[in-house]
């Protein structure tokens, strides 16, 4: 036996495996590999055999339009034929979840499943999706990416959000990678299921959003490919249940899903009950004004994990108390007090394995939504001003 043959022997003999545990992909098309015309990399999704357009009103003005995108060599695209690779083959879906100059713009995908999903019966889904690498689609990063299994089939009017649908799965963090993320979720159907609906089903004021790069028509572009959903017999565990790993995996880069963080007590004889930062100046390093009182903050790590600990302050009080930052986010809310200095003051207990101390955070004051970066020493404090 030849080394191609036996390892195409024992993909052959995976694959079986796989399919005789978990039975038949009802997805049809699922690289969406199979199409009615081989084109110069960008077409609209009719294209594609099986899938079409959730909006099927075509008028004449603006309306949602997502995309088959064909990487070959005559793709004329900047940067997609030279950056960027389906998982599979060479087709994959292309969805935009958010259009910074058209407010709730939005655009879905869908497909007749091969079989009718049974109520009571448990299915299990997997998709891959990449936000593409220097690609000139982007410049935006977003939540809100949801599948949607439905009864009915489901039909948009022009481009607006499709707000009355509850997805089994959206996506709630911000999602950025250049390498393809596996999604998997399972789910038990609460009636004869039809059709899967791919898209984001928030508002504008739902989507949370971070700038990647600059783009002279920024939005968010999600690629997507390898789409599978697998009836499950209620004797059988799921992936998640057999190896308890999180539904959004990386398969090159695991920084997009990590364990919950869990607060590390400090040593009795190393760190005061009272943390204080009086001890060091105080640099506000950025000020954002708002108009309400009840202020959402998120604080993570979203660069090198490297072992951060620090303790945020809000008014002089303790919010987070020697905590240490993860790629996970962490959510807590502060209250703007008039006559008071309200700032968000990060005070670190470490540099880290990679000095100084920076900590992500994102802000949502009613409508106004920021993301920045605080960095402290153990010579300074770095903060954030709140104004009104």
């Amino acid at each position: 036996m030849t080394k191609n043959f036996i390892t195409y022997f024992l993909f052959a003999c995976i694959s079986f495996l796989s399919i005789s545990l978990y039975g038949q992909n009802l997805i049809p098309n699922p690289s969406f590999d199979d199409y009615f015309e081989a084109t110069r990399g960008h077409a609209h999704l009719d294209n594609l055999k099986e899938w079409y357009n959730t909006n099927q009103n075509k008028p004449k003005t603006l309306y949602g339009t997502p995309d088959h995108m064909f990487i070959n060599e005559s793709q004329p695209l900047k940067g997609i034929k030279d950056n960027f690779s389906p998982r599979t083959g060479q087709s994959v879906l292309g969805l935009i979840t958010y259009m910074q100059r058209v407010v709730n713009y939005r655009e879905y995908a869908s497909i007749k499943l091969n079989k009718v999903l049974k109520k009571g019966e448990k299915y299990q889904f997997t998709a891959y999706i990449s936000s593409g690498n220097n690609v000139a689609f982007g410049g935006i990063a977003t939540n809100g990416l949801g599948f949607a299994f439905t009864n009915e089939k489901l039909k948009q009017s022009i481009y607006e959000p499709l707000l009355s649908v509850s997805p089994q799965y959206q996506l709630d963090d911000i999602f950025y990678a250049t390498d393809w993320t596996k999604i998997t979720f399972s789910f038990i159907a609460e009636e004869a299921i039809k059709y899967l609906t791919i898209g984001n089903f928030k508002d504008d004021l739902q989507t949370d959003l971070k700038y990647i790069n600059y783009d002279i028509d920024p939005q968010c572009y999600i690629y997507i490919d390898d789409v599978c959903l697998v009836h499950i017999p209620s004797d059988t565990p799921t992936e998640e249940e057999k190896e308890e790993e999180p539904k959004l995996i990386v398969e090159k880069q695991a920084t997009i899903k990590e364990e919950e963080p869990k607060d590390i007590e400090p040593e009795p004889n190393e760190v005061p009950k009272t943390l204080v930062y009086e001890n060091r100046p105080v640099e506000n390093q950025s000020s954002i004004y708002i108009t309400t009182y009840d202020i959402s903050i998120q604080i993570w790590d979203d660069r090198t994990i490297d072992g951060d600990i620090v303790s945020i302050f809000w008014n002089g009080e303790h919010v987070v108390e020697y905590y240490e930052l993860t790629a996970k986010k962490r959510k807590f809310k502060v209250t703007y007090e008039p006559g008071k200095e309200n700032r968000l003051i990060l005070y670190a207990h470490n540099l880290g394995k990679i000095p100084p101390n920076t900590m992500a955070v994102a802000i949502k004051a009613g409508k106004k939504k920021r993301e920045l970066n605080i960095k402290s020493d153990l010579g300074k404090c770095g903060a954030i001003q709140f104004k009104r």
